[in-house]
Parts: structure tokens; C-alpha cells; sequence
């Protein structure tokens, strides 16, 4: 039960959203008259709030999906009820509803846009810029065509929300150890405090990458260029090689490519 009650504060955070959201619920047990609503409203999150509190649901929970407990709050309707009962009490009791509401707002709420999770988008995509350009920068021409890229995982989860044209090694399941996620070395590759060169691209190949995209800090042990890898670009954080070793997205052919190479070097 503690474990229980521990999830629920953690869910509560700083605030009194749970708080209210309760205070709702017994106020529309009584006040509310329409049968359909009431049982929307009340009686079904009454009956999932009730069950998220019995130990013996939480270990039948856990034995199919544990440590993710708190997802049974998400089917809580707190915001709509919160706000439909605050509406219903303004209705029943104009000058004393508004005062309390008011009141409620001031002590109980804050300004959500002042919190660290919030931050000023930088496009239409509500995704950092830099994801954007990198993604621009490798993402192939040809429509329906897609490609294999090494990000680092700490943008791996943005990739996805702006193109499908990119395969990734890893993804964010990799990033979250509760969720069991399968070993993967080159996601270790990255995570670690050095980063060497040649097992890096050894593994980037291993995975059929076509680009590889080095933090600019990333502490790199030896020259990733001696293993395959050619700078294509930068950012303002990261760096960008493509994979020679996997170069399939040249229509002039691998072999070709590096002859081409070659020759602008001797030039």
C-alpha cells in the first residue's frame, strides 16, 4: 500500500491537481443530476480511482506490465471533471462559485509556461532546429526511399517525429531500463564516456548506416575518418560523416565514389 500511495504523490507532483480532481468527483456525486454524465464523470473514475488503491490489483497489474502503475491514473478524466465541476458550481452558486473557483486558481494553480519542461518552440515541428537541420541534411531525395542513420540518443526520439525517411539502430526504448530493452552495443558505444573510433564505426556498419552523427564534445578515441567515415557537415553540436563502407544511397556506386574520391584528394 505505501508503494501505492508513493506513485500517487509522485503523480500529484508539487501541486493539487489529484486533490481537486477528488474534491470534484465528491461534489458531482451529489450535485450531479444527469444519469449519462454522472456515470461518465463519476461513477467509472470513482471505480478506477477506488482500484488503483487496492494492493491486490497492483500486483495482479504488475505481474503483466510492472513499473508502469502510474499509467492508471492517464484514464482518469481529471482535467474535464475538475473544470465541468468548477462550471457546475459558478451554475448552482453564482457569487459564492466564483469566489471559490478564484480562490481555488490562485492557491492551488501556476504559470504552467514557468515550468523546466516547457520551452519556447523553435519551428512549426515544436522540435529543436538542430534535429531538423541534421535530419535535412542526410534524409534522402528520392520519395519513399529511406535510409539508416547513427544519432545520438539524445535525439533519437525527435527523429521520428519529423520523417519516417530515417532507420534508426536504436530508438528510445533503449534509453528507459524498466521497459526490458534488448542489448545494443552501439547504443552502449554512445552512452559510454569514451567513444572509440574504430568500434564505433564497426558497429554503425554492422548496422547497415549510411551516416554517422558524432557530438562535437563526444570524446572520441582515435580518427573516425581512418575507419570509412568522411565529414560531410556540422551543426552547431554535432557532426555529420558519411558511411563509404555503406555508401548505398550514391546512385554513382560505392566504387565509383571512392575513385572519385581519390582523385579530388590527388587534385
Amino acid at each position: 500500500m505505501t508503494q501505492i500511495v508513493e506513485i500517487f504523490k509522485a503523480y500529484n507532483g508539487t501541486g493539487y491537481y489529484c486533490l481537486l480532481f477528488i474534491a470534484a468527483l465528491m461534489y458531482l456525486w451529489f450535485a450531479e443530476e444527469n444519469k449519462s454524465l454522472k456515470l461518465l464523470l463519476v461513477t467509472v473514475p470513482t471505480v478506477i480511482q477506488v482500484l488503483f488503491f487496492i494492493p491486490y490489483f497492483h500486483m495482479a497489474y504488475n505481474m503483466l506490465d510492472e513499473g508502469t502503475y502510474y499509467r492508471i491514473l492517464w484514464l482518469l478524466p481529471m482535467t474535464l471533471v475538475i473544470a465541468y465541476s468548477a462550471v457546475k458550481v459558478i451554475g448552482n452558486h453564482l457569487g459564492l462559485g466564483v469566489a471559490l473557483v478564484c480562490l481555488l486558481l490562485s492557491l492551488c494553480g501556476s504559470y504552467a509556461y514557468m515550468g523546466v519542461v516547457f520551452d519556447k518552440a523553435e519551428n512549426a515541428y515544436h522540435l529543436p532546429d538542430e534535429v531538423i537541420e541534421l535530419c535535412d541534411m542526410v534524409r534522402p531525395q528520392e520519395k519513399g526511399k529511406r535510409i539508416w542513420v547513427a544519432f545520438p540518443p539524445e535525439l533519437v526520439h525527435f527523429v521520428r517525429q519529423y520523417t519516417t525517411d530515417i532507420m534508426l539502430p536504436f530508438g528510445r526504448d533503449s534509453m528507459v531500463d524498466s521497459w526490458k530493452r534488448a542489448d545494443n552495443e552501439l547504443f552502449d558505444i554512445y552512452m559510454g564516456r569514451d567513444i572509440y573510433a574504430d568500434r564505433l564505426v564497426s558497429l554503425a556498419t554492422g548496422y547497415q548506416c549510411d551516416y554517422v552523427i558524432i557530438g562535437q564534445d563526444d570524446n572520441v578515441i582515435g580518427d573516425v575518418t581512418d575507419y570509412g567515415l568522411r565529414e560531410i557537415g556540422r551543426t552547431q553540436n554535432y557532426i555529420v560523416y558519411s558511411n563509404l563502407d555503406n555508401a548505398v544511397w550514391y546512385d554513382v556506386g560505392l566504387d565509383k565514389y571512392k575513385s572519385m574520391l581519390y582523385r579530388e584528394a590527388e587534385e
